[in-house]
C-alpha cells in the first residue's frame, strides 16, 4: 500500500487508536474471573491464602472417571502462577494407574514423559494423561526411590522420604520409605517421592523453603487421586512453590496423603488430545520441552 505523505499523520493517528484498542482487548483477556470459577480453584480461595486474583480456568472431562483442570492466577505475592491438576476417580469401572519406565522396560534411564506413555501397552486400555515421578540420577537414569512394576519389586532401596503406590487391590497410599517392607508384598505399583506434604489430613512439617516448579501426588478416602503440576522459573508467567504452598493446595483438596514428586525441569502435565492419537503436554517445562525422566504415572482408561 502507497501512502501518501500529506495523510501521513492521519495513518499514523489511526495506528495508534487500533494499538490502544489491542492492548484493551489483551487486558479484557486477562480481566479477574468474579464467578463460575471450577470447583478446585474455589476451594483453593476457600481454604487457602495462596490466590488474590483469578485470571483463568477451566475444568474438563479428559475420560470417564479423569478431569483436568488448568487455573491462571494472581497469588497474593502478586506473581503470576499456573497450575494443572488431574482428578482421577479409581471407583470408576476401567480407571487405573500405571507406573511407566522408559521404553515399556524394568530398566533404568531416561526419557521424556510424552514418549514414555507411547510405549504401554495394556491390552484393552488406553493412556488417557500422565505426569513424571520419581527423583533420579541424571547421569544414569537410576531413581531415588523404590520400584514396583507389575508387582514385581524392580528397587526396594531409597534416597528419598516416602513413595506412592497401587496396591493389589487397586488402592493408593503414601508411605515413609523407610517402612517399604511392610507394604512391598501388596503393592502393584510403587515409585518413590520426595517430601510428605499431607499425612492423615494434616499438614505434614516442612523445612524446605526453596521454589521450583512442581509435580505432587495426593489421594482422599475416596479413592480421588490428584496429579498437580505448577510451574515455575518464570516471572511472567509462571513462579513456582515452596513445599508449604504445596502441600496447602493439597490439603484444600481434603486429601487423606500427599508427597511432592520431582519438580524443577522434569515436572512434565500430559493429556492425550481429544481429536487425535497424540499426547499434548499441557504445562511448559522450565527446561523449554519435556526433560527426559526415570519414571512417570500414567492414567489409564477402557479403550472402548
Amino acid at each position: 500500500m502507497t501512502i501518501n505523505i500529506k495523510y501521513f499523520p492521519f495513518y499514523v493517528f489511526a495506528v495508534l487508536i487500533m494499538l490502544s484498542i489491542s492492548c484493551t482487548n489483551e487486558d479484557e483477556e486477562l480481566s479477574i474471573i468474579e464467578d463460575e470459577l471450577s470447583p478446585i480453584t474455589q476451594r483453593l480461595i476457600d481454604s487457602t491464602d495462596l490466590v488474590s486474583n483469578v485470571f483463568w480456568d477451566t475444568t474438563f472431562t479428559v475420560a470417564p472417571g479423569v478431569e483436568e483442570t488448568d487455573i491462571h492466577y494472581l497469588s497474593m505475592k502478586g506473581l503470576s502462577m499456573k497450575m494443572f491438576v488431574f482428578k482421577v476417580d479409581l471407583k470408576e469401572e476401567g480407571v487405573e494407574l500405571k507406573a511407566v519406565m522408559p521404553y515399556g522396560s524394568n530398566g533404568f534411564g531416561m526419557q521424556p514423559i510424552p514418549e514414555m506413555v507411547s510405549y504401554v501397552d495394556v491390552p484393552g486400555k488406553k493412556v488417557v494423561g500422565a505426569v513424571n515421578s520419581d527423583f533420579f540420577n541424571m547421569n544414569t537414569g537410576e531413581p531415588r526411590g523404590i520400584v514396583v512394576l507389575d508387582g514385581e519389586v524392580v528397587k526396594n532401596s531409597a534416597m528419598l522420604d516416602s513413595f506412592f503406590g497401587i496396591d493389589k487391590n487397586g488402592k493408593p497410599l503414601i508411605e515413609q520409605a523407610d517402612d517399604f517392607g511392610l507394604y512391598e508384598e501388596e503393592l502393584l505399583f510403587g515409585l518413590g517421592a520426595g517430601d510428605i506434604l499431607v499425612k492423615d489430613y494434616g499438614l505434614a512439617p516442612i523445612s524446605n523453603a526453596d521454589i521450583h516448579p512442581r509435580t505432587g501426588v495426593g489421594f482422599t478416602d475416596l479413592q480421588e487421586v490428584y496429579f498437580i503440576v505448577v510451574d515455575g522459573r518464570d516471572f511472567d508467567y509462571s513462579n513456582g512453590f515452596g513445599l508449604s504452598e504445596f502441600a496447602e493446595v493439597f490439603k484444600a483438596l481434603d486429601v487423606k496423603d500427599a508427597t511432592n514428586l520431582d519438580g524443577g525441569g522434569s515436572s512434565t502435565f500430559v493429556t492425550l488430545h481429544s481429536l487425535s492419537d497424540v499426547f499434548h503436554v499441557r504445562n511448559k517445562p522450565s527446561d523449554g520441552s519435556p526433560r527426559p525422566v526415570a519414571n512417570g504415572w500414567a492414567i489409564l482408561v477402557n479403550e472402548n
